[in-house]
């Protein structure tokens, strides 16, 4: 701040002395600044009100908006949100910060200007705008025929053209269609050029219906354009709706979402504003959270749900009753105001505040005064206490309470008269035994015409008349007969001639008011419609600029020719090939030298100017590189030909690339594999020769068709629906089929299928890659023939030598029993032999006989509780404590129950025995990376020795003194058939862990 600038604060007066001692007086006074003020119920929030203020200079210069009218905490909740982005704590940090960052200024002032709309935004309230509102704006305007809308804030034009579909399809539905014009405005000119555009994404028609998408817009890629017949209806414009004048003579307002961001005082002056700008019951829709305050008197609620008002003009000047006027003749109602109408008359804010107040003083006028008016300086009555009824009379038509119109004539110019003088001498003026036409002859009334009031200059101009009985006046009086008839017609007729005249000019004046709001309307659609010129030149010169650009960045060599051949522009790329300068433009192209090995390019230029038949071919420069050469007659859009355009593609990668696509496509057909490719519906699109070779089907035959006719499924041991589900969902396939020949045995192959995509993701094509795998096969089977037989030969050593032990002993017991000693105990060792055989007979029967089993989705977690529940008593005894880490929510596992508790039964009964001495064993099941289920048993024995540990599932191997050693094998052929994997660590001295892994289900 320099020392010419003053600071000032508008501040209470409590408030002065603080400010005052807080910030002392810079050296050259202070700085003028407004002051906010919080609104109605409104945490003040506290900030630096120097700082603040500055910033909002800042935005007020940059961006031409005003925002000390914003809610404060508004203003200031977004403004510190800025600061946190930037890590700033202090106000006045920012305030320098934005007066140095432009960017940063801009940024703040886009954020503040805060726009969220869609189409047909709240669909209800749109739906009352349409079946309600428009045919109420259409009856008031049949006979004009045009409507005037104006959607105030209208962001980026979403709501502005909602309204305009909904006006053009009652116009299609009307025999007489309305000419409707739609001033859309806003303070973001951003906002305005994207709704000028009539542009919008695929993401801003999801509130769009259906049929009013296909109606109305039409699909370019992935934008939708506005129907040209509804963007002519709309006028996008810059505004400011609080600093610039209004729009006039509207039918409609739409300002929705705005208000409720305005300090409330803005938002008064905004709706006094929209009530100024509309027509005489023109209707204002708002949004669901705005109101319009203390405004009653303007607007009147026509939906109060959608917030949807109609215009009302203020309460006139009429007069306001206090009393009834007639108690008692009831004929009189025809030709005068009944009490009950009259009283209508008056606004009341609240009857029954004041009600009682009403009739009591009702009451004491009827009873204790005369009958009186009051009347002001126009000769309009505005107000009427006690029983005037026989001197007030309403005329029909036009109701006026002018006192010529509801008086009689000859009462009427004496009561003028009268008015003139109480007004000049400032004195009661009276007038006795006034007769009155219609009323009884014995009943004539004295008039009192006096000021109002002398003391309180705000009454100085009414007077008031009273209406007494000849009995009650005893005052000095002045004759009727005063007034002579000649010249008391006289006066009337001169009266009657001002009032004529008065009323001549009032017309006059509300003809040239009316005229010039025509001509102001006018102004402001020139206005408007001069910006949007002004906004087509701006894209006009943009689009000389994208032209300029695109010539001077574009790789593609250009040379624009006139019709003589001469050069007129060119673009830079082609000064590599073309020795062309800037001070070439105008000398004739065939003067210029080049570097092409090709001495025919003039002669095509000649014969496409003379035969107007485009030219393309492929030409070599000295260099090497390959361009694409075009010549191409160069025409306007009035199709009148101009001269020439040369383009120069340089092709010489393209050349590359195909080359190199020659050379794969030559190795893709000589491979020894078989190759198919097929489109993205596996369709077959292209075969090698080695697939010819393999099935003797001709690449015509089987084009067209379907992967799955290439093989034999059945044979297979697989399904072509599998294999595809597998493939559309992105990934490969693995694995050997039958394939077909066409003359000729089925044979074996080895398949890998692959999605070819795009840069998209897209799957465009699938690669089929096989290999004969027949005589493999063959192979592989007599190998495994061998392996079998040296495994049953294996299992039968072991068998034998497992067996032949128990029934060694069985003949040794069976010979000491026969020589007739003691065998009670013989019998209970021979019975645990048997029961071994047994045990080792049943495991070898799970291990070979395959059993029918059904898999189905069963909650692991309720499978380990009830193994532990089951061996925690065995535990216990052993002194071994089972912990358990079971992960919530785990997934279930496709699975035979009985099956998988018995291999967790043989893990955990292993683990227990494995801790003679005690220890605590750990049952661990948490959801893997992969998505499988891992259950862990983890115990703290004596671990087994690595050398031990590699033969661990083979048959009749066993680390117990008791025991087959079939049943940790019959636990791997459980988890191997259940699909999962069961892996065994230990480190000896440090416990085993068991770790089995099983699929979810997905």
């Amino acid at each position: 701040m320099n020392g010419n600038q003053a600071l000032q604060y508008r501040l209470c007066p409590y408030e002065s002395g603080g400010k005052i001692v807080g910030r002392g007086a810079p050296a050259g006074g202070l700085e003028a600044l407004p002051q906010f003020r919080p609104e109605d119920g409104e945490p003040e929030p506290v900030y630096d009100e120097l700082a603040l203020q500055r910033v909002c200079g800042l935005l007020n210069k940059a961006c031409g908006v005003d925002f000390q009218n914003y809610k404060r905490s508004s203003l200031i909740r977004r403004i510190e949100r800025r600061m946190g982005r930037l890590n700033l704590t202090g106000m006045e940090d920012y305030a320098r910060l934005l007066a140095d960052e432009r960017d940063e200024l801009l940024a703040l002032g886009k954020d503040l200007l805060i726009g969220v709309t869609h189409f047909f935004r709240d669909p209800q309230a749109f739906e009352i705008i349409q079946k309600k509102v428009i045919p109420a704006i259409a009856e008031n305007r049949r006979h004009e025929r045009h409507i005037r809308v104006w959607v105030a804030g209208c962001s980026t034009g979403e709501e502005a053209y909602s309204l305009a579909m909904l006006f053009h399809q009652f116009n299609e539905c009307s025999a007489e269609p309305y000419a409707v014009k739609i001033f859309s405005t806003d303070l973001d000119s951003d906002s305005v050029a994207v709704a000028s555009q009539g542009i919008y994404p695929e993401a801003a028609m999801n509130s769009l219906p259906k049929p009013w998408l296909r109606r109305y817009f039409t699909r370019n890629g992935d934008l939708y354009h506005i129907d040209k017949d509804i963007r002519k209806m709309v006028v996008f414009a810059h505004h400011n709706m609080v600093e610039d004048p209004p729009f006039s003579r509207l039918d409609l307002i739409a300002c929705r979402n705005l208000l409720i961001y305005l300090r409330s005082e803005t938002q008064q002056k905004v709706l006094s504003t929209f009530h100024f700008a509309l027509n005489p019951d023109g209707f204002m829709f708002l949004g669901p959270s705005e109101t319009i305050g203390r405004l009653t008197h303007l607007f009147v609620p026509y939906d109060r749900k959608w917030n949807i008002f109609r215009q009302k003009q203020p309460p006139g000047p009429g007069p306001v009753f206090a009393s009834e006027i007639d108690r008692g003749d009831p004929s009189a109602s025809q030709t005068r105001p009944t009490a009950a109408a009259w009283r209508d008359r008056r606004p009341l804010k609240d009857v029954q505040s004041f009600m009682k107040t009403d009739e009591l003083y009702a009451a004491f006028v009827d009873e204790h005064m005369p009958p009186c008016m009051v009347i002001a300086e126009n000769n309009e009555v505005i107000h009427l206490s006690g029983n005037v009824n026989p001197y007030v009379t309403l005329a029909k038509g036009r109701p006026s309470w002018n006192i010529y119109k509801i008086v009689e004539a000859r009462l009427a110019v004496a009561i003028v008269t009268a008015m003139q003088k109480v007004r000049k001498e400032k004195r009661a003026v009276y007038y006795q035994n006034m007769k009155v036409s219609g009323s009884e002859p014995s009943s004539p009334v004295n008039l009192i015409v006096k000021p109002f009031s002398l003391k309180n200059k705000k009454f100085d101009k009414l007077v008031l008349v009273l209406f007494e009985k000849p009995e009650h006046l005893g005052h000095p009086v002045r004759a009727a007969d005063e007034f002579e008839p000649s010249v008391n017609h006289r006066m009337i007729e001169l009266e009657q001639e001002l009032r004529q005249a008065e009323e001549s000019l009032q017309a006059t004046i509300e003809e040239l008011g009316m005229s010039n709001e025509e001509l102001q309307a006018t102004n402001e659609e020139l206005a408007t419609v001069n910006s949007e010129y002004q906004f087509k030149l701006q894209e006009l010169a943009e689009a000389n600029d994208d032209m300029d650009n695109f010539l001077t960045g574009t790789n593609i060599g250009t040379v624009f020719l006139d019709t003589d051949l001469c050069i007129r522009r060119f673009t830079p790329a082609i000064t590599k090939e073309i020795n062309l300068l800037e001070v070439d433009c105008g000398r004739p192209f065939g003067y210029i030298s080049h570097n092409f090995d090709d001495e025919g390019i003039l002669s095509d230029v000649q014969n496409v100017l003379k035969t107007l038949i485009p030219i393309e071919r492929e030409i070599r420069s000295r260099g090497g590189l390959w361009y694409s050469m075009r010549v191409l007659p160069y025409r306007t859009n009035d199709h009148v030909i101009k001269g020439i355009v040369l383009t120069f593609v340089d092709i010489t990668e393209l050349k590359s690339s195909n080359e190199q696509l020659l050379k794969l496509s030559y190795a893709i057909e000589q491979s020894p594999c078989v190759i198919v490719i097929a489109d993205a519906e596996g369709k077959i699109q292209y075969a090698n020769a080695k697939f010819t070779e393999m099935t003797e089907f001709q690449m015509a035959g089987v084009a067209g068709s379907s992967l799955r006719e290439l093989n034999h499924w059945d044979a297979s041991g697989t399904s072509f629906e599998e294999v595809w589900s597998v493939l559309s969902s992105g990934h490969e396939w693995k694995g050997e089929l039958e394939c077909r020949r066409r003359n000729g045995p089925n044979y074996s192959e080895s398949v890998k299928i692959l999605p070819i995509k795009d840069r998209d993701g897209r799957i465009i094509h699938y690669l089929k890659i096989a290999e004969d795998i027949t005589e493999r096969k063959q192979t592989e089977e007599l190998l495994r023939k061998s392996e079998m037989l040296s495994a049953v030969g294996q299992l039968a050593a072991g068998i034998a030598h497992e067996i032949r032990n128990p029934l060694t002993a069985l003949k040794g017991f069976t010979k000491l029993m026969n020589s007739g000693g003691q065998h009670g105990n013989y019998l209970s060792i021979m019975a645990d032999e048997l029961e071994r055989i047994e045990e080792i007979v049943g495991e070898l029967l799970v291990l070979a006989k395959p059993q029918a089993v059904d898999f189905l989705p069963k909650s692991v977690a309720s499978i380990l509780h009830d193994v532990i529940m089951l061996l925690e008593t065995q535990a216990i005894i052993s002194k071994v404590t089972i912990e358990t880490d079971i992960e919530d929510e785990l997934p279930l596992a496709n699975c035979v129950e009985n099956q998988l508790k018995q291999v967790f039964i043989n893990v955990l009964k292993n683990g227990v025995e494995a801790m003679p001495g005690g220890g605590t064993f750990l049952v661990k099941a948490e959801k893997s990376e992969r998505g499988s289920i891992r259950i862990s048993f983890i115990d703290q024995g004596c671990g087994i020795p690595e050398a031990k540990l590699a033969k661990l599932g083979q048959p009749f191997y066993t680390t117990k003194n008791k025991g087959t050693g079939l049943g940790l094998m019959v636990s791997y052929k459980i988890i191997e058939n259940h699909r999962g994997s069961m892996t065994i660590t230990s480190k000896e001295g440090f416990g085993t862990t068991v770790v089995i892994e099983l699929p979810a289900v997905p």
